[in-house]
Order: C-alpha cells, then sequence, then structure tokens
C-alpha cells in the first residue's frame, strides 16, 4: 500500500493539537513561542524520522496491515525520543549544579535552560506520537477500494542509504548536545570513562541470552539486509523484545537506588561547597546524575534494538506477508514510568534541600 499522501496528513495532523497548546499559554509570558526549542526539535522530531527512514528502507508498497505496523512504530520511537532528550536536560541540569560555571554565567539560567529541554522535548515527543495515532486512526477508519498485494523484497547485501541516515542522525544529535551543554563545560558531561562499564555489561547480557544463529547478522541487520528462516526470525523478534524488557528493568531497580543515595547524603553535615549559591546542595543529586546517565545509554541500545525489530519485522513480512505487532505500549510500560521515578525523586530532592 502506497501512501503518496501521507506526509500532507503528518503535516496537516501535527496543527490540530495546536489551539489546545495555544490555550495553555494564553496571557503567559512568552506566550506560544515559549515552546519552540530548536533542540529539541532535532532530538525529537528529526532523529525520530530519520530512525524511521533508515528501518523501512524499500517497503513503499505494503500491504495495510504492515503499513499500520509502521506507524505504530513511528509512534513508539517519537516517545522514546522525546524522553530521551528529558534524560539529556535532565542530565545537563544535574551536571551544571555539580561544576564551577564560568564567571558571568548565571546558574539559575543555566538550570532554567536545561529543564526547558528536558520539559519540551517531553512535549515534541507526544505530539509527534500523537500525530501519528492520528494518521493511523485515519488509514484504519477509510475504506480502500484496492490494497497492493504486491510485495518487493530487497536485495541482499549492504544498504548504504541506512548508514547515511544513521550518519547524519547522529551528527545532528551530537550537535544538538554539543550546544545544549556548551554552558556547562561541554559534553564531558556525557562521556564519561565510567559509563564505559554500562555498555559493556549490557553487550555481555545481549551476548549471553542469544541462542539464535548468529548475534553477528542480528547486529548487521542496521546496516544490511540478510534473508533468514522464518524460526529464526520469530526467534530474533522474540529476543528482541524481551531483551528491551530487560534493560528497562535494569534502569528501574537502578533508579530505585537513587532516594536511598539522596537520604544517606542529607544525613550529612551540610557541605556549603556544595550550593548552587541559593541553597541547594548537590551531593544528594549524585545517585541521580549517575542513574540518568545509565538510562540515557539504555535509552541508546533500545533506539539501535528498535531499529533492529523493525527490520526483523520487515523480513518476516517479505518472507511469509505477515506483520508481528509486539507491544504497542512498550514505551507506556517501560520507559515513561522509570522516567517519572527520575523527576518524581527530583522534586523530592529539591523541596527536601530547601526545608533543611
Amino acid at each position: 500500500m502506497k501512501r503518496q499522501n501521507t506526509i500532507l496528513l503528518f503535516i496537516l495532523f501535527s496543527f490540530l493539537p495546536l489551539p489546545f497548546l495555544i490555550g495553555i499559554f494564553e496571557n503567559s509570558p512568552g506566550g506560544f513561542s515559549a515552546i519552540w526549542d530548536a533542540i529539541s526539535f532535532i532530538i525529537v522530531y528529526i532523529s525520530a524520522i530519520l530512525m524511521f527512514l533508515m528501518t523501512f528502507i524499500g517497503t513503499k508498497k505494503s500491504t495495510k496491515p504492515f503499513f499500520i505496523y509502521k506507524l505504530i512504530w513511528l509512534q513508539e520511537m517519537f516517545i522514546i525520543s522525546g524522553l530521551s532528550g528529558t534524560i539529556i536536560g535532565f542530565v545537563l541540569t544535574l551536571y551544571s549544579m555539580g561544576i564551577e560555571l564560568p564567571s558571568g554565567v548565571d546558574p539559575i539560567a543555566v538550570l532554567i535552560s536545561n529543564l526547558a529541554i528536558s520539559m519540551i522535548t517531553i512535549v515534541y515527543g507526544f505530539m509527534g506520537a500523537v500525530t501519528v495515532y492520528l494518521i493511523q486512526k485515519y488509514h484504519e477508519m477509510k475504506i480502500d477500494k484496492k490494497d497492493e498485494n504486491i510485495v518487493e523484497k530487497p536485495k541482499e547485501g549492504f544498504i548504504f542509504p541506512s548508514l547515511i541516515y544513521f550518519l547524519i542522525m547522529n551528527a545532528l544529535l551530537a550537535l544538538a548536545i554539543f550546544i545544549g551543554s556548551e554552558g556547562v563545560g561541554g559534553i564531558e558531561a556525557f562521556g564519561m570513562s565510567g559509563n564505559l562499564i554500562y555498555i559493556v555489561t549490557i553487550l555481555i547480557i545481549f551476548i549471553l541470552f542469544y541462542r539464535g544463529n548468529s548475534f553477528i547478522n542480528l547486529i548487521k541487520n542496521l546496516f544490511w539486509y540478510i534473508p533468514d528462516t522464518e524460526k529464526n526470525i520469530i526467534y530474533n523478534l522474540k529476543y528482541i523484545r524481551d531483551m528491551k524488557k530487560i534493560v528497562a528493568m535494569i534502569i528501574c531497580i537502578s533508579l530505585l537506588c537513587a532516594p536511598i543515595v539522596m537520604l544517606a547524603s542529607l544525613g550529612l553535615p551540610p557541605d556549603e561547597t556544595a550550593n548552587l549559591g541559593w541553597g541547594i546542595m548537590i551531593l544528594p543529586f549524585i545517585g541521580l546524575k549517575n542513574g540518568g546517565l545509565q538510562f540515557m545509554w539504555i535509552l541508546n541500545f533500545i533506539f539501535l534494538l528498535n531499529i533492529i525489530e523493525g527490520r526483523e519485522v520487515s523480513k518476516l513480512y517479505f518472507e511469509t506477508g505477515e506483520v508481528s505487532a509486539g507491544d504497542r505500549f512498550y514505551s507506556i510500560k517501560y520507559i515513561l514510568a522509570p522516567s517519572f521515578l527520575l523527576f518524581f525523586t527530583f522534586s523530592f530532592g529539591i523541596m527536601i534541600s530547601f526545608i533543611l
């Protein structure tokens, strides 16, 4: 099913939530322009669309069920991209609280700007998801006179456009993060050597749990099309979806330890050198900062797993004509919950710091 009007529908439906958002900002300082942020737009909209193009190359002509699956996949990527931007802004906020800012830099302004990234990205993520959801429902309720059942199976080998989309996406994300972190010392806030242990541990988990034909071929799905048996494709899909749940549960356990670090820190004598200058202690938020970094790296792995999952679903569709949808509420259940846990603990720490 070739949807030539999808882009027009995306533009049209993107404007439908605007009256409600404008109503929220009515009579507020700055008005509706307060919601615009170029960094957040790159992190959410540009990255989600590039990942979509990277994943579903060669699937313009497809049946309606597969087209609906692609829309559901894009909804999840918008939500996860929005939450990823939220975590990036959150880490920058906590990092700026723990360093000595350059002279002339207002710490309150830095704090507010980084928190704005956290808030606006999650709004963008859900706006994008709602827009795609409206497109999905539009096509589901539309009666198609004729559906194209032609399945154009791609050629085996390296998919060069996927690499191009991947490089463009990472370059834009790096630029957005660099601009956003410029006032707090640069991107070294995300590149500490201690983060390597998270990456290695996750890779070990992935390798130990895999029982399919070839783990290397599974990873190569990012940039290659490699035909496979139906049995192995179904196994790979189950493996990927289980791994996404496992890493999400790991970060939940990690973030549950953050309040313990906070309470232990609050029991220590106050250290005046660990303040922002307006009464907030930094030490209680160390656990949250470390948890935010772990969350960010795990979200990067989930992005890659989602791309591979989309490729495997496409492969199953090419081989059998069937669509394996999976859990469409994964991002709500497994990503949104720890994000709220992170912000709840942060808000609790702010209130306690003011009280003390």
